[in-house]
């Protein structure tokens, strides 16, 4: 299991500038759980780029610096536990990306081979890791080569729902254009979790940020709701929050 948290801003600013010393502290703190791997995505002109690690953001000199000196836009960051047996290697830690967009989920489907029957051969090819979380990202990146990244994960969260064991979905995507965030979790799975609305996802949006998280930190946030699906687009900020029953369904 993990944590997410996804941002676009008004100008490009470092993490730290945009959640303040305090708030970057309380979430770097859930790598004592969740710390497994770390990693930041953030959109170019073109194109994401992908820095992480496969250990703890809260001992990591390299997070510490990326997260006070790298300034951007739009970009995504997930904390990893590695659950289901997975490995704690380089190649199983999130965010995944094709160059085109990042993706990192939180949550578990199982087994993960049960979603290689949604990924074309040409896209199984390009795994490289072993986690369930690549897969779904191949799944979602397959679709997108038809679609939007928004219908396409919209697409793939439906099959997988409806179809396959899942305990979560939630899950970010960054593009060079948008922020989408999906929350779609099984409540049984939750109720299972130690911690309360494990899998609830928040969001906050000011005049100059938006700012979308999983649950454990923070102050000031507004629920997405099990089912939704939230989009940011870059340079407006502008939020779209909408059932992922009402989403166009592309394949």
């Amino acid at each position: 299991m993990c944590r997410l948290l996804g941002y676009v801003t008004r100008t490009p600013t470092t993490l730290a500038d945009l959640l303040g010393e305090a708030d970057l502290r309380e979430f770097t703190e859930l790598s004592r759980k969740h710390g497994d791997g770390w990693g930041l995505a953030w959109a170019g002109a073109d194109g994401v780029e992908v820095t992480k690690a496969p250990d703890a953001a809260r001992t990591s000199n390299l997070f510490a610096r990326t997260s006070h000196e790298h300034a951007s836009d739009l970009g995504l960051i997930h904390l990893r536990w590695a659950t289901l047996g997975l490995n704690v290697t380089q190649e199983n830690t999130h965010p995944f990306t094709d160059g085109s967009m990042a993706f990192a989920h939180n949550g578990s489907i199982k087994p993960p081979s049960s979603l290689d029957s949604l990924i074309p051969e040409e896209f199984a090819a390009r795994r490289q890791g072993t986690t369930d979380s690549e897969r779904y990202f191949l799944a979602v990146l397959a679709r997108a080569a038809e679609s939007d990244p928004a219908s396409a994960l919209a697409a793939t969260v439906d099959h997988i729902a409806s179809s396959l064991t899942y305990g979560s979905l939630n899950s970010m995507i960054a593009t060079p254009t948008e922020l989408i965030a999906v929350s779609q979790f099984d409540p049984i799975a939750e109720a299972k979790e130690a911690e309360p609305h494990y899998y609830q996802l928040r969001y906050r949006v000011t005049p100059d940020a938006v700012v979308v998280s999983s649950s454990g930190w923070g102050a000031g946030w507004e629920t997405l709701e099990n089912g939704q699906m939230l989009t940011v687009q870059r340079g407006t900020l502008e939020v779209s929050v909408r059932q992922l029953s009402d989403a166009d369904i592309v394949g």
